[in-house]
């Protein structure tokens, strides 16, 4: 009865790896906990990749894996475990469903390039191989787009996005001055953050159009020169009263219109000529000054009267 005991004892007891196994599962804080929310299309990043936008797209796609505890799958810290390992089945499937992740969020004739990859880590690191610039030819493309961004038709709102997303990726690839020893002032590197901001608020202001010459010199007046959100909020309160000004500006004109139109249609019998004395018409209309038409009511049907002294004549007559 002992030995039948002791068997059956050894028989139920849990297995620690197998235990382990499934905690890991089933803990949200692990990175092989998988939340039922997560499937094949729980995560697309747009836009794709493409062969010019790695930098945006990177940041995008890691953004997303780090709300799911899955960055350690492609930056190669959590490696894949032995055959015989007991997570290997479930690293196997979060490397896979990661896999599909990075194949919805990439365009398709990249895609193809990588499709029949197993290892996420190993895709990644072809991607950043294959599309990932060298950081100077980068700032150089960079600095030579912002030197030609202008306002011209666009938009205030359109014109200070285009420039903000040139200095945000500046910025990855030249991060301003900061402490990495953890020791310092942190007021030491203001000095720095406030030239940059500097430097952005007079960038900003130089491209606009001409139309905001007179904000553009009351902002460069100001001291201390308020932030750059500041001032865009500053140049977008001035776009919107030239815009209601200019809508008003139709309503103004049609006013004038009926005005001019009115004092045109003035009654004819309030009119005196002041070279015959007679009404209906002013001096500049009368007939025996600019001569009668052909067709008037006292020359219509005589042939041989002409234009000049004889038009005069037959009114006299008449």
């Amino acid at each position: 009865m002992s030995e039948l005991s002791e068997s059956t004892t050894r028989n139920t007891a849990p297995n620690p790896q197998l235990t382990s196994q499934i905690s890991q599962a089933n803990d949200p804080p692990s990175p092989y906990y998988l939340h039922h929310t997560d499937h094949l299309g729980s995560v697309v990043v747009n836009p794709k990749l493409t062969t010019n936008n790695y930098v945006a797209w990177s940041r995008s796609f890691l953004l997303a894996l780090s709300i799911r505890n899955k960055v350690g799958f492609i930056n190669g810290s959590i490696p894949k475990p032995s055959i015989t390992d007991d997570l290997h089945p479930i690293w196997n499937r979060c490397n896979n469903l990661i896999v599909s992740w990075l194949l919805n969020s990439i365009s398709q004739p990249i895609a193809s390039t990588i499709f029949f990859m197993e290892s996420v880590a190993e895709i990644w690191n072809t991607l950043k191989l294959n599309y990932a610039q060298p950081d100077n030819t980068c700032v150089c493309n960079l600095q030579y787009t912002l030197g030609s961004v202008t306002q011209r038709v666009k938009i205030v709102y359109a014109y200070f996005i285009e420039l903000k997303c040139i200095w945000e990726e500046l910025r990855n690839y030249r991060p301003l001055p900061h402490c990495e020893c953890g020791k310092c002032n942190a007021n030491c590197f203001k000095k720095f953050s406030d030239q940059y901001q500097k430097d952005m608020v007079f960038r900003f202001l130089n491209g606009l159009n001409e139309s905001f010459s007179a904000i553009r010199s009351q902002i460069i007046l100001m001291d201390p020169i308020p932030s750059l959100d500041k001032v865009y909020s500053m140049v977008l309160r001035e776009e919107s009263q030239k815009n209601m000004f200019l809508q008003s500006q139709p309503f103004l004109e049609s006013l004038a219109m009926l005005a001019a139109t009115n004092v045109k249609k003035k009654p004819m019998k309030d009119l005196t000529c002041t070279h015959c004395g007679k009404k209906g018409h002013v001096k500049e209309k009368c007939y025996r000054i600019i001569r009668f038409p052909e067709d008037f009511k006292f020359t219509k049907g005589k042939p041989y009267v002409k234009k000049g002294a004889a038009v005069k004549q037959c009114y006299y007559n008449g």
